[in-house]
């Protein structure tokens, strides 16, 4: 919604990359906003997976949503922790801004992959708990 509000707010302009000046035609431009959104949303996998489990796991709706709002801000804490080391490369929101990768000249698809991994990694435990919680789940009475 935001592209087609600045497309008619502003008109429809080649892509400047930050940093570099590089401008993308209309094309490779729509392609790198593709990949940023594909991988945003597979970045969110993580959060929806937890709030999902919450969800089936408590009667409480703010709960659930209390809980993945909560994964990613204790998650975010802990990534700014350098003495973490190594281990800052396995919490969900460590590779949020690699999509920065796809705004440049060249895309750096390294930082992307390992992020993707990590959250469908993450959000396959976290779906899987929560279908096999809910098929267990009393929900007739």
């Amino acid at each position: 919604m935001s592209l087609v509000a600045g497309t008619v707010a502003f008109g429809w302009h080649p892509l400047r990359l930050p940093g570099t000046g590089a401008v993308l035609g209309q094309g490779a431009a729509l392609d790198r906003m593709g990949i940023v959104l594909g991988y945003v949303l597979v970045t969110e996998l993580v959060p929806a997976g937890l709030a999902f489990l919450l969800s089936v796991s408590t009667d409480s709706p703010l709960g659930a949503v209390g809980g993945a709002v909560g994964l990613v801000i204790v998650s975010d804490i802990l990534d700014a922790v350098t003495a973490l080391g190594g281990w800052r490369q396995v919490l969900p929101t460590h590779w949020q801004f690699a999509w920065l990768d796809a705004m440049q000249p060249q895309i750096s698809w390294g930082g992307m992959l390992e992020g993707a991994a990590v959250s469908v990694s993450y959000a396959l435990i976290l779906f899987a708990w929560a279908f096999r919680h809910f098929r267990a789940k009393d929900i007739v009475s």
